[in-house]
């Protein structure tokens, strides 16, 4: 009995032997590039860049905890000095110091009620966050300084396919929206005071996939139109762009998009009043806008076989303006990132690890 417990801790641990803790003390600002890493692979990495010496630093939470991140990291986001990290499909949330990169805390799946596939963060107080899930129709609470569950809200999505998705997060006021978005075509309304779903917004093309919020109080929301399934043809493919408002819940514009080779996703100008679109190139269009522009404002690169490169993600320093662009390449090799100035100028470009997929600006 005693052998086999030592060979079961062995084979759970995330360690490996004989590896050393490095030390790291990034004081200045930086910025974290998540990388997703191959679903099952058990890949994922965090790269950390230093944008004033250009200059950057691959696998930073192996190298400064001597464990792996896990498989599938889904999103990063930094709070008062602490960058928490949603690993999917390993179903844990790490808390780690925004300059040691050393781990603080972490919620799994075992200490909470409902929590399968974390997706997304967001804090509605120092104390309360809120995040998504892939599977389970609830969005965990827990406290972000203790990493201790609080609460679940139920949404009471019916299953598709197996899912009961929540995605992003934005908060307008005192409500929350969130996009379902595994065969979905609704946004839910979570009421922060009570902690229930209030109200949702049914759209006409199906899996929205990003949000963000404007100056105006605009919501911005993009769908990648569904996509086959092996059983059935599930919804189009045709991405749409909708603006929503926010304190009405009413749809102001919905344009249907090129279809997407790879994946749709959105940001804002640090002042909210320039909206940024992935849908196969960047596009760039200000929020009075009534339509998307027809040529790019950043195009994707290709390779020597023609095809594009798969844009997996965007970030806007909110300190400059710059604009950050994860390249996926084509989702097995090393991802690359590509800095822009705010009109579209190349500053610099750097490897990561696979599947770059989110950005946190410290």
């Amino acid at each position: 009995m005693l052998l086999a417990a030592l060979v079961l801790l062995a084979a759970c641990s995330n360690s490996d032997p004989g590896t050393e803790e490095e030390p790291f003390d990034t004081a200045g600002p930086g910025v974290f590039v998540l990388c997703e890493g191959n679903f099952n692979a058990g890949n994922a990495t965090l790269s950390y860049y230093d944008p004033d010496s250009h200059t950057v630093e691959n696998a930073v939470f192996y190298r400064a905890n001597d464990r792996r991140l896990g498989d599938t990291g889904q999103s990063i986001t930094l709070h008062s000095g602490t960058a928490y990290i949603a690993v999917e499909n390993s179903g844990i949330i790490w808390a780690i110091d925004a300059t040691t990169f050393r781990v603080r805390g972490q919620l799994t799946t075992g200490q909470t009620q409902h929590m399968t596939n974390p997706r997304y963060i967001h804090f509605v107080s120092d104390t309360r966050a809120y995040v998504t899930d892939l599977y389970a129709p609830y969005i965990t609470v827990f406290n972000p300084q203790t990493m201790e569950y609080c609460a679940s809200i139920a949404t009471e999505q019916p299953a598709a396919y197996g899912y009961c998705s929540t995605e992003h997060l934005v908060q307008y006021g005192t409500e929350v929206f969130t996009n379902c978005w595994s065969y979905s075509n609704k946004l839910l309304v979570v009421d922060t005071q009570h902690e229930v779903v209030t109200d949702s917004i049914c759209l006409s093309s199906w899996q929205p996939k990003s949000m963000v919020l404007d100056a105006r109080g605009k919501l911005w929301v993009v769908t990648d139109g569904g996509y086959a399934t092996d059983e059935d043809s599930f919804s189009d493919n045709i991405p749409h762009l909708y603006r929503i408002d926010a304190a009405t819940h009413t749809i102001e514009m919905d344009q249907a998009l090129d279809t997407d080779e790879g994946s749709v996703e959105l940001a804002t100008s640090p002042d909210g009043t320039v909206l940024y679109l992935i849908n196969n190139d960047v596009y760039r269009m200000d929020i009075t806008a009534s339509h998307v522009p027809v040529r790019p404002f950043i195009t994707a690169e290709r390779g020597n076989n023609g095809l594009r490169h798969k844009l997996y993600g965007i970030g806007v320093n909110p300190a400059n303006g710059e604009l950050y662009i994860a390249d996926a390449v084509d989702y097995s090799q090393a991802g690359i990132v590509r800095r822009y100035t705010a009109d579209g100028t190349l500053i610099d470009q750097f490897r990561v690890g696979i599947n770059p997929n989110g950005f946190a600006f410290k």
